[in-house]
């Protein structure tokens, strides 16, 4: 059974097409926050990161720029790509107005890019004048009582995030699995490159789920360490069950991993440019997209099925799939 499985996917893989794909779930609203830098490498690597984010979510994955906002240490390292300063105070304001224009179905997804620390028994994210807490984010996320809600903390100490932050429709990933780990982390990287970059499309289906740039910047941490010979001083884990236990081995298996694998990125991949102007194209899209949304939809029911009723159930739609991918390759040429 597991085999046929396989074989399905990978026979997806081989049809799927390069063009984009429009999502089928709301619209989605990105909040970038990059922290205190101290030392001028860190402002460099911090607001490299976030820029490169930036682009990608409006070039490659077809956000608006008016749902995309960058916050800064220095509005005049790029005044034109940072709106305003990182301060606890712009945050909340920023997702209050955010939650004032958000549909009910929206997405939401907020990443802390800078240094982390823990004193007194809390977790902070360092940021220019008083630093952001979780019991700050709690505040500002309730404002978000239906949307889909996705908090990346790519800081060190990130890990003592997860806890006070879960709950139902909430997906948390944090640079480390606890407070303790306070080394300066390389997960922030690996995440901007799994959206920005190629490789992070493990099912090929031209998407980019947050699980799947959680699992290649997990996987990519890993391999930088090793390629270092240094210890690994950092594990990344995601929450996505509410449980406020976060999972470093996420994945479709659960416990976490579920919700995670239908919160995708953006709209489609590819710019604004590639929206096919053939009518016939579009149309075949449209269709794409809907059985994409039958997939998510099952895979989010499926902790409640059996193995053998769920891949039942998914064998047909992934091949309905595939035969939508191989009528728009050869439309497309």
């Amino acid at each position: 059974m597991r085999r046929r499985f396989t074989l399905l996917a990978i026979a997806i893989a081989f049809s799927a097409t390069t063009a984009g794909s429009v999502a089928a779930q709301g619209r989605m609203h990105v909040l970038i926050v990059v922290g205190l830098g101290g030392a001028q490498e860190y402002r460099d690597s911090f607001h490299g990161e976030a820029s490169r984010l930036y682009t990608a979510l409006i070039d490659r994955h077809g956000l608006s720029p008016a749902d995309v906002t960058y916050l800064g240490e220095k509005v005049e390292v790029d005044p034109e790509m940072i709106s305003g300063r990182s301060t606890r105070a712009n945050v909340l304001q920023e997702l209050g107005e955010i939650a004032q224009r958000a549909g009910p179905t929206d997405r939401v997804l907020v990443v802390l890019i800078g240094h982390g620390t823990s004193a007194r028994g809390e977790a902070q994210f360092n940021l220019p004048g008083p630093d952001l807490t979780p019991n700050d984010f709690q505040m500002g996320l309730l404002a978000f009582p239906t949307q889909s809600v996705a908090l990346v903390n790519t800081a060190s100490a990130s890990g003592a995030f997860v806890a006070p932050l879960a709950g139902p429709g909430r997906i948390v990933v944090a640079a480390t699995r606890t407070d303790r780990e306070r080394n300066a982390t390389e997960f922030g990287q690996f995440f901007v490159e799994a959206i920005a970059g190629e490789g992070a499309d493990l099912d090929k289906d031209q998407r980019i789920s947050l699980l799947e740039a959680f699992v290649y910047a997990r996987s990519e941490v890993e391999r930088y360490y090793e390629e270092q010979n240094e210890l690994l001083t950092e594990h990344a884990v995601l929450d996505d069950n509410g449980d406020g236990e976060g999972s470093h081995d996420a994945g479709l298996e659960g416990p976490d991993g579920k919700l995670a694998a239908t919160f995708h990125i953006g709209g489609f991949l590819g710019t604004s440019a590639q929206v096919p102007d053939d009518p016939a194209l579009a149309r075949l899209y449209e269709e794409r997209t809907e059985i994409q949304g039958r997939i998510d939809e099952l895979r989010v029911i499926r902790e409640a099925m059996s193995e053998d009723d769920y891949l039942d159930a998914m064998e047909p739609i992934l091949v309905e799939l595939a035969l939508k991918n191989r009528e728009i390759r050869e439309l497309e040429g």
